[in-house]
């Protein structure tokens, strides 16, 4: 009885002692928008013929052009396409961007799908393998202030297997980018 009367006292005892507290403290957070410093729009060959029949190569830039959709239509081999659309940087100061792939295109028909990221000297400034995701750049990869960067996509699908009188059949045919920017050059969570 003593016992269990001593492991009574310890066990009020312990739950004293560990009570959970919490304190909180006051923390004023204010929101004052400002206009985006980076922008997307639309390169020379949006809107372009692509190939077979009346496919055109589409390019939509989302509300306050801050999201891009691309669509192309490629066929057997390397198919590449220049100039798709724009990275826009509008501020005074530079900013480093990351291009983050969250889904991959997985078919294995497609030997290799890449993204350029291309400054208007003409030097690729970022190569995204959209088969593989994570994260590309931004350690010396800044827009300058006014700068634009064109955007490019090439494609290869394999033509073991396939017809000229039949377009590639893919399970995979889109792949989830995020463009990330900020002046520093830290990595983005």
């Amino acid at each position: 009885m003593k016992k269990v009367y001593v492991l009574l006292c310890l066990t009020v005892a312990l739950a004293v002692v560990n009570a959970s507290v919490f304190v909180y403290y006051p923390v004023s957070l204010a929101l004052s928008p400002a206009q985006p410093p980076i922008y997307f729009a639309e390169g020379n060959n949006a809107g372009k013929d692509d190939l077979w029949g009346a496919n055109v190569i589409s390019v939509t830039v989302g509300d306050a052009s801050t999201s891009l959709s691309i669509t192309v239509h490629p066929t057997y081999r390397r198919n590449y396409y220049r100039n798709l659309a724009l990275v826009v940087n509008q501020d005074s100061k530079a900013y480093y961007v990351t291009i983050r792939v969250e889904d991959a295109l997985n078919d294995d028909k497609i030997t290799s799908a890449t993204l350029y990221v291309i400054d208007s000297s003409g030097t690729t400034v970022l190569t995204v393998d959209l088969k593989s995701t994570g994260d590309y750049g931004p350690a010396t990869t800044a827009i300058g202030a006014g700068a634009q960067w064109r955007i490019d996509i090439e494609v290869v699908i394999d033509a073991a297997g396939g017809s000229y009188d039949a377009a590639p059949t893919l399970s995979d045919t889109s792949a989830a980018l995020k463009l990330i920017y900020s002046p520093t050059s830290e990595t983005p969570p």
